[in-house]
């Protein structure tokens, strides 16, 4: 099922953006430490919702692009991913 424009509108509150066909998303760390924490918290939620993003790890910068591969469309599965990660984003490390 196709993304809804109420989903959308929640997700660009938290700066998500739909970028050639895609949710979007930059996330800025101090170092790379914080950057390889929230890259690892990702991978595992990325399996428990058998969703693979495309992820590009920069010093200290996370780049996340999540679409439904088969579909080529922005999924209701994606919408779940992204709220995911933006809430593993929220919790602070210990």
């Amino acid at each position: 099922m196709e993304i809804t424009k109420i989903q959308i509108e929640e997700l660009t509150k938290t700066n998500w953006k739909i970028t050639d066909g895609k949710l979007h998303k930059l996330f800025n760390f101090k170092n790379y430490a914080e950057v390889i924490n929230f890259t690892m918290k990702v991978f595992e939620i990325v399996e428990k919702h058998n969703h693979h993003p495309e992820i590009v790890v920069n010093y200290s910068k996370v780049e996340v692009s999540v679409n439904n591969h088969e579909e080529k469309n922005i999924s209701d599965k994606c919408y779940l991913l992204a709220k995911d990660i933006d809430f593993i984003n929220n919790i602070p490390s210990i």
